[in-house]
């Protein structure tokens, strides 16, 4: 049966086979613990080189700490009767002396000295945040389909590669190039990071058997809050450190980084069957649901069926509603606890991760409850994705409007802490429902949607500029911006909750000629037959 002509007409599409089979698992820690527990420190690597920025941008660009050098830039020098000479050399002088107090260089201080502040404006500090996302983007895609050619493993190794030479090399970079370099290392970084999420996407789908996918895809992903919680950590204690500085925060996520990339090469396997010491047991407990290839097959993406599929573009919708709610709150909060309600760089470290710590604990229990609800079937997997997705994306808007109205520093973190514990619902919603729709093509389609989600997101700072603007302190210019992405949330979560399905989908199996079929496998409960 070739890949051009495959027949799927036979594949039932009823809600009805979704519930996990009962199966017993291995006893103890398994391999397949070990590449969750790979995954989780590779994401929080990540995540912790894509957050710290947040909070280090703060302490690189502190207004306060230049000299009388920096104070006069925007002095505008009298050029009447000067003659044409003098004007040229006034000139020559003036874009020297704002080159100089861009950089904030002191009397005395040496060129290549990187512990300094900058005077970047509003627009492009969030320039420099956002050429992250801007990279992260563009890849995006080209990365599903490498991840979906070669297996999960290899284009993570090269992403925390790629992320830590840069990020060591980071604070010297505005020493060479300005604000501008700097732009370009988050732009590479963001390019190489691309590589995540397709990834590990392709490997849970090859990894995590039906009846385990909530508590293993959940203890993954919440690498991304454990991450954001160590970067802002970290990042508060050396921007606030009188001995080490901001640019240890890049230092010690790049080694971090290079450290995780070798472990990764040493103890990951793209799939259990690439892997060399698991156990016959765990293999086919792991590869019972015969919904994904034991190995790295070179399958056809069916694009066909991917873009016409209207449970696909339904969380596609709600995937880009979450994004942009997640990246107002990742850039924006240590900005706005800074600026209006007046909290300190210290405590605005501690204050901006008390949310991801929360975030981090309630994405767990999710994780677990969800797969206790679907194995004791009490629900059908698809309204578990929209019970969850609604909690993650509805109520936590709510909570994200009450943040914005709120005067006292204890009560918006108790608000932020709420928010972004009830968006962790997002994580056993729409997060894990590519697995659920097509596990052989998990990697390109969480590419496609998180390309679209995070394309959507470079909205973000165009957004916050035309509407904050550098009007910073102003709360009812952030109530006005909380309101609107809120709302966002709201509306692409009613559109995941009408067209989600929670089955496994025909065009699956595209391309199959000897892996079992779906009607094998709901007739003999077998695999690895070939079909003649």
């Amino acid at each position: 049966m070739s890949a051009e002509k495959a027949d799927y007409t036979s594949v039932p599409l009823a809600e009805k086979h979704e519930e996990p089979q009962e199966s017993k698992p291995p006893p103890g820690f398994g391999v397949r613990h070990l590449q969750a527990l790979l995954l989780f420190i590779s994401l929080s690597i990540g995540f912790s080189m894509r957050a710290h920025l947040s909070v280090t941008l703060v302490a690189m660009t502190a207004p306060g700490a230049c000299n009388t050098t920096c104070a006069h830039l925007g002095h505008k020098p009298n050029l009447t009767n000067l003659s044409s000479a003098d004007i040229s050399s006034t000139l020559n002088t003036e874009f020297v002396e704002e080159s100089h107090a861009e950089n904030c260089v002191e009397e005395g201080q040496s060129r290549w000295n990187i512990y300094r502040t900058y005077r970047w404006s509003k627009p492009k500090q969030e320039m420099i945040l956002f050429a992250f996302f801007v990279g992260y983007t563009s890849m995006m895609l080209p990365m599903g389909l490498i991840a979906q050619k070669f297996g999960g493993k290899l284009p993570i190794c090269a992403a925390l590669l790629v992320n830590g030479l840069l990020s060591v090399l980071t604070p010297w970079m505005p020493l060479i190039g300005g604000w501008v370099l700097v732009c370009a290392g988050r732009l590479l970084q963001g390019m190489a990071q691309a590589a995540f999420f397709p990834s590990v996407h392709t490997l849970l789908g090859k990894w995590a058997p039906l009846s385990e996918r909530g508590r293993l895809s959940t203890y993954i992903y919440t690498g991304s809050q454990f991450g954001t919680v160590l970067a802002f950590q970290v990042a508060g204690a050396f921007a606030g450190s009188a001995t080490l500085g901001w640019p240890w925060s890049f230092w010690s996520c790049g080694v971090a980084s290079l450290v995780c990339c070798a472990l990764m090469y040493r103890l990951g396997a793209a799939s259990p069957a690439d892997h060399p010491s698991i156990s016959t047991h765990e293999l086919a407990y792991i590869t019972k649901d015969c919904n994904a290839d034991s190995g790295v097959k070179k399958r056809r993406t069916p694009w066909k069926h991917i873009l016409t599929s209207k449970a696909v573009w339904g969380l596609v919708a709600t995937h880009t509603g979450s994004a942009l709610g997640y990246l107002l709150v990742l850039t924006q909060i240590p900005m706005y606890m800074n600026k209006v309600l007046g909290v300190d760089i210290k405590r605005n470290g501690v204050y901006s991760s008390l949310p991801y710590i929360s975030m981090y604990l309630i994405t767990l229990l999710f994780g677990y409850v969800s797969d206790l609800v679907a194995n004791k079937k009490l629900m059908s997997i698809v309204n578990i994705r929209r019970t969850a997705n609604s909690i993650g994306m509805a109520l936590s808007g709510l909570f994200l409007v009450g943040f914005s109205f709120v005067e006292d520093t204890l009560l918006a973190v108790v608000a932020m802490v709420i928010c972004l514990g009830l968006h962790s619902g997002v994580h056993v919603g729409f997060h894990i429902n590519h697995i659920d729709l097509a596990p052989n093509f998990a990697g390109p389609m969480m590419a496609m949607s998180n390309m679209i989600a995070n394309l959507s997101g470079l909205a973000v700072p165009v957004l916050v500029s035309n509407i904050v603007g550098d009007d910073v302190t102003n709360q009812k210019k952030w109530q006005i911006l909380f309101i609107l992405f809120a709302a966002l949330q709201i509306v692409s979560n009613l559109i995941f909750v009408i067209f989600a399905k929670g089955t496994v989908q025909e065009w699956n199996f595209y391309g199959e000629e000897d892996e079992c079929n779906y009607i094998l496998y709901l007739q003999l409960k077998r695999c690895r037959q070939p079909i003649k």
